[in-house]
């Protein structure tokens, strides 16, 4: 079958023209099939982003499968997180440890008397009482691919648990090791002899039995003077009798004197550090020869400086009784 289409000029035989309708069907038909295919690509597309529902045995379709995959892996990579942080905190607290060791051997043979809040506690003879499910956090680990939500939740708790017993052992520890930084057991000076000792002794000057209320170091003029332990220096201006004189609060009730210096690197207010150097050694005030004259006092009373200081070692200086 053809049909025919009439010129606008005129309808006679010479201006008509004949279409054949099959030029106008295979266009047509690879139109539409390339819109077919395009609404398949579509389709698939929107398919990959939003996620497939999934079915069931029974015929229900779970349409938040992909959703609560992707929240379980956030969940986990966030624990995972919480792990590893815990662990730089483990190891942060066994050089805390160790360090609290070290300064714990250091004041191994400081008297009781003076430190209690650093004695050892004594263990009562009896023992008993209601047995009871034991408390504290379960153990931690990493979690599996094939935990379930449930399984997350529980790491999680754990490892809050965790984090929360970590920060409280921290804190004990770090407290602890402040305490044990603030006892004067630190020598005041290095390469020094040891003078006159706490207690009565004849008096330099005046060839009469004295008190003696500190330590005295011999030792050459400008030598450098060592905070004893970590502090805040309460003073460091000129005394009768001390001559230029640093005093260092160290908390609960330790102070420590350093008399006769011949000058300051620090002042009123500043903090020290165990080992900083303080002053230089000198023969200001009250004194025949260059040498410290150390003092340790507990809430306002003299404290014998050796019970602080380990000083076995170090030599005697016969011509102690000429310094002060």
């Amino acid at each position: 079958m053809k049909f025919i289409s009439p010129s606008s000029r005129s309808l006679t035989r010479d201006t008509i023209r004949v279409v054949n309708p099959r030029r106008l069907l295979l266009p047509g038909l690879a139109l539409l099939l390339l819109c077919n295919i395009g609404a398949f690509a579509g389709g698939v597309w929107l398919g990959q982003g939003l996620g497939v529902p999934e079915v069931h045995a029974d015929g229900a379709v779970s349409a938040a499968a992909p959703a609560e995959e992707r929240f379980a892996l956030a969940r986990v990579g966030e624990l995972v997180g919480r792990l590893r942080s815990l662990e730089a905190d483990a190891l942060l607290l066994r050089r805390m440890l160790i360090e609290h060791k070290s300064l714990s051997e250091q004041v191994s043979a400081l008297d009781p008397a003076l430190m209690p809040e650093l004695a050892p506690a004594i263990p009562a003879g009896g023992k008993g009482g209601v047995l009871l499910p034991p408390r504290g956090c379960a153990a931690a680990s990493l979690p599996r691919d094939s935990q379930s939500l449930e399984d997350l939740r529980r790491s999680e708790t754990t490892a809050r648990c965790l984090r929360g017993a970590l920060d409280h052992l921290l804190e004990r520890v770090a407290n602890r090791n402040a305490a044990l930084m603030a006892i004067p057991s630190h020598r005041p000076v290095d390469g020094a002899r040891l003078g006159s000792s706490f207690g009565n002794r004849v008096d330099p000057f005046n060839k009469r039995l004295a008190f003696h209320s500190g330590l005295d170091f011999s030792v050459a003029s400008g030598t450098r003077v060592l905070a004893a332990a970590g502090g805040r220096v309460r003073s460091a201006q000129w005394h009768n009798g001390y001559g230029k004189l640093l005093e260092i609060d160290h908390g609960n009730g330790l102070v420590t004197r350093y008399a006769h210096l011949s000058r300051f690197y620090v002042k009123a207010g500043d903090v020290v550090t165990p080992g900083q150097r303080i002053a230089a050694v000198g023969s200001t005030g009250r004194s025949t020869g260059p040498h410290l004259h150390f003092e340790v006092l507990r809430h306002g009373r003299f404290v014998d400086p050796q019970r602080f200081l380990a000083l076995a070692d170090m030599p005697y200086d016969s011509n102690a009784q000429a310094h002060d």
